[in-house]
């Protein structure tokens, strides 16, 4: 039981401990240097220093040297060391008076009396820094009359082991003050660095002496004629005022250093969180602040963004912040117009609530201008030293801060953008070579493909063309949905049949084709091919919850060691498949020179395009184009077709090939150019007659490369718009990407001749082609036509979204405007609206519409 009993008081006794070790390591550390300080000026007042007489006449009263260091010390400059300061004053004159004209009691109490109403009243330095202030001054006053007594003789003047004797104390007292100094500094935020340390003995060396030399000439007049010590006065102020040029010179040095600095921290910083912090440490240490923080003003779909560093360790990156504080900052700013200074109670309000929560008593505040508005704030507060106070030259200093920070931020955005235009670039790249629906190879990949084996000679070989039997009709029944289903799944068994070398591409719509190699002979392992893709499509396909049969018709074209182009290797393929079709659903051909005939029967021949001019069997249909937002009818799209006698309707991507290869494209562009401005003209009558029609309805007319490589173009527009009297601006011509690389230079003069001309440009399909951003930036065009395969995937979401989204965006950024294409649903406009795109061209919002018109043949140049 007395065991039990003893112990029992432990707990209690080791809470107290633990108590009195918190409360203790809360204590300033410079408060045990400052009784150190006490306690050692007290020994040495008390001891040999006590009784020490004047040295030399005139006696000077403990009032007259308080009053002289009182005056001494209201001249001073501050030399800062991180959150604290080492000042230097014209203190060493009434210092050597002190220690050769009074006597010890009266200099000590004089000193410490004329300095500490200074540090009192003047200062208000926090009861720490008063008390170290008045001990080391106390042991430096002790420390300057022990050793001038010790080294001079008392002989009533003021000879030359007198003043000697005060320049050698005045020195080592000076350089015991300086490491005194340090070691409070040290204390309190870390060791002081010696190249630090060296520059602070040396600065009051230089001080010390330039000091003690006008005090020592001052003290020499006096003992001599003290009616003359007024001529000290001039000399004291000169020298005051170097120190001041000096020390004014070194800040303006640093903060030269500093902007510097920051600039570098800005630009060699990859991410902007990072750039920020880096920034903030900086601006720590140059101001000597407590706290930093920067604040990136938001939009309404961006929150702002906090960055901040301080008190102590505490840090932020890029968190969001109050947007009403955001806003009332950002206010204050545009108001105040540049940086301004802010003092507790901060005017009241949210903003108020939000620096009294940071603990913010004093603050500057800079903003980080925009182009268009302020951007952010950069702001700093709770400055450490003696001077707890931000200047004009600090406001200044952070002004141009800001500024370039501003600059980075800005660039760094435009770095961003520019990234993610370079990834669209890329992504666009694949999409030109890609079929965005099964991500086979598409045509154009397909082709480069064909002609990189023949020209590389690696052996034989063969390509293999391939149709779906019967698509449309799956199609129309199941809907494009079930279509696009159903391709993709085409498009997995091809693969499933090929070896890993052959190449697999979609060419468009339900055609594909395959590229075979073979050291000896391709066309029987083309065959071979062919086979194991008829049985693969024995067994029918999923499409949704429908089993579909599927049927495949298949052409073989085999080089042969011949002199083959990829275009006739593929035309040959196509032949022989459409051979294949003729003799029923699920066949192989492989093509035989006899098959040439398909060829003319397959594309036309010049002599038909040219009687199908001459019979008027051309026509002009037009599609329209409408405003998104509005569904207000802005332009017409004109799109010829051939009225062929056996044939029926043909699309241009069956004859306007044709007519490019023959040069008849020149006649049957300038009857669409003709016609559509005709027809241009009629809207505009119609529109002028009808008061109540205020809209003006554009005309798209397409141009070909072969067109835009005619000498004549530019004149026969300009003939054609005097002659149908249209706006020029009513007139878009659309061109492809691929248009762009053919002749790029010859282009480039072309459509910057029209352009003269008032006449506007559409680039189609954009996306689906090479869609080099260079050719966005170096030519003129005032719109993008969004390429309906990125519209087809808009339900869908994912890949296709993003690349609409981007698109839209980029064109935003270049101020052109954009037209998507191949719309067919109402849930697509919907999610265009959403995307903010411009207009809108398709099936949903109208169908092509015949307009019948003369034609003129004109002789290909």
């Amino acid at each position: 039981m007395t065991a039990q009993t003893a112990t029992e008081p432990q707990p209690k006794s080791t809470a107290r401990l633990a108590r009195g070790l918190r409360r203790a390591r809360q204590i300033h550390p410079v408060w045990g240097l400052n009784l150190a300080l006490l306690v050692t000026a007290a020994a040495l007042l008390l001891g040999p220093v006590h009784g020490l007489a004047p040295l030399a006449h005139p006696y000077l009263p403990w009032w007259a040297i308080a009053v002289a260091f009182a005056i001494a010390e209201r001249c001073v400059v501050h030399l800062h060391f991180r959150r604290g300061a080492h000042s230097f004053s014209l203190g060493d004159i009434p210092l050597v008076f002190g220690v050769i004209f009074c006597s010890a009691e009266s200099f000590v109490l004089g000193c410490l009396l004329g300095c500490g109403l200074v540090l009192l009243l003047d200062r208000r330095l926090p009861p720490v820094k008063f008390v170290f202030n008045i001990g080391q001054l106390a042991v430096h006053a002790c420390i300057a009359i022990l050793i001038v007594h010790l080294l001079a003789i008392d002989t009533g003047q003021v000879d030359t082991r007198t003043w000697v004797s005060a320049l050698i104390a005045l020195q080592v007292s000076s350089i015991v003050a300086s490491s005194l100094i340090a070691a409070a500094i040290s204390l309190s935020e870390g060791l002081v660095r010696l190249p630090t340390l060296m520059r602070m003995l040396g600065m009051d060396l230089v001080v010390t002496t330039s000091n003690a030399s006008l005090g020592l000439c001052g003290a020499v007049i006096t003992a001599a004629d003290v009616h003359a010590l007024p001529l000290l006065l001039v000399p004291a102020v000169t020298l005051f005022a170097a120190y001041r040029a000096y020390l004014s010179e070194r800040e303006r040095h640093k903060r030269l250093e500093f902007l510097y600095e920051a600039n570098r921290t800005l630009a060699r910083s990859r991410e902007i969180a990072h750039a920020l912090e880096g920034l903030l440490v900086r601006s720590l240490e140059a101001f000597r602040a407590e706290l930093a923080e920067i604040i990136l003003f938001g939009s309404e779909e961006n929150p702002s963004l906090r960055t901040l560093l301080g008190p102590g360790s505490y840090r932020e990156l890029m968190e969001p912040v109050d947007s009403d504080v955001a806003d009332d900052m950002r206010q204050m700013l545009e108001r105040a117009g540049g940086a301004i200074t802010l003092d507790s109670p901060f005017g009241g309000g949210r903003l108020q609530r939000y620096l009294e929560a940071r603990g913010v008593t004093h603050a500057m505040v800079a903003p980080l201008p925009g182009e268009e508005r302020v951007i952010g704030a950069i702001m700093l507060a709770n400055r450490f030293g003696v001077v707890r106070s931000f200047d004009r030259e600090d406001r200044r200093l952070l002004e141009t801060l800001a500024g370039n920070a501003s600059v980075a931020l800005q660039y760094d955005r435009l770095e961003q953008a520019v990234m993610q235009l370079s990834v669209l670039q890329e992504q666009l790249h694949h999409q030109a070579y890609h079929d965005p629906l099964t991500s086979l190879a598409n045509r154009s990949l397909f082709t480069d493909k064909v002609k990189e084996a023949i020209a590389e000679c690696r052996g034989e070989l063969a390509v293999l063309f391939i149709d779906l039997d019967d698509f449309k009709t799956i199609n129309d029944s199941l809907g494009h949905a079930a279509g696009d289903e159903l391709l993709v799944a085409v498009a997995s068994r091809l693969r499933a049949c090929l070896r890993p070398e052959d190449l697999v591409a979609r060419l468009g719509g339900d055609e594909f084709a395959v590229m075979v190699e073979d050291a000896h002979d391709a066309e029987a392992a083309a065959v071979k091919v062919a086979r194991r893709i008829m049985e693969a499509f024995v067994l029918p396909v999923g499409v949704g919850s429908e089993s579909v049969a599927v049927y495949v018709s298949v052409g073989i074209a085999a080089s042969h060691g011949g002199d083959f182009s990829a275009e006739e290797l593929i035309r040959d393929a196509d032949v022989a498949m459409y051979k294949a079709k003729t003799s029923g659903k699920g066949h192989f051909q492989v093509f035989h020179p006899s098959m040439g005939a398909a060829v003319l029967e397959r594309h036309g021949l010049k002599e038909e395009l040219r009687l199908a001019i001459e019979r008027q069997q051309l026509t002009l249909y037009f599609q329209p184009v409408v405003d998104l937002d509005t569904g207000r009818l802005v332009a017409e799209e004109a799109l010829v077709r051939w009225e062929h006698p056996r044939r029926g309707l043909v699309g241009p991507s069956e004859f306007v090939p044709l007519a490019e290869e023959t040069g008849l494209i020149l006649s049957l562009g300038e009857y669409v150019l003709q016609e559509a401005c005709r027809q241009a003209c009629r809207w505009e009558a119609r529109r002028a007659a009808d008061p109540a029609d205020e809209a003006e309805v554009a005309v798209h007319v397409n141009l070909s490369a072969v067109e835009l490589r005619d000498p004549e173009l530019v004149n026969r527009v300009q003939r054609t718009l005097a002659k149908t009297e249209v706006d020029p601006r009513s007139l878009v011509f659309e061109i492809t990407e691929t248009v762009l690389l053919d002749d790029s230079e010859r282009v480039s003069s072309a459509i910057g001749a029209l352009r003269a001309l008032g006449v506007r440009f559409a680039l189609d399909d954009f996306g689906t082609g090479y869609s080099s951003l260079s050719y966005l930036h170096t030519l003129p065009f005032d719109m993008l036509k969004i390429a309906k395969s990125f519209v087809d995937g808009l339900a869908r979401g994912g890949r296709e979204a993003s690349f609409v989204r981007m698109i839209i965006e980029l064109a935003r950024t270049l101020g052109v405007t954009v037209i998507a294409e191949g719309i067919e649903s109402q849930d697509q406009v919907d999610a265009l609206i959403v995307l903010e795109c411009d207009l809108g061209q398709g099936f949903h919002l109208g169908r092509p519409q015949p307009v019948q018109a003369e034609l003129e043949l004109r002789p290909a140049a």
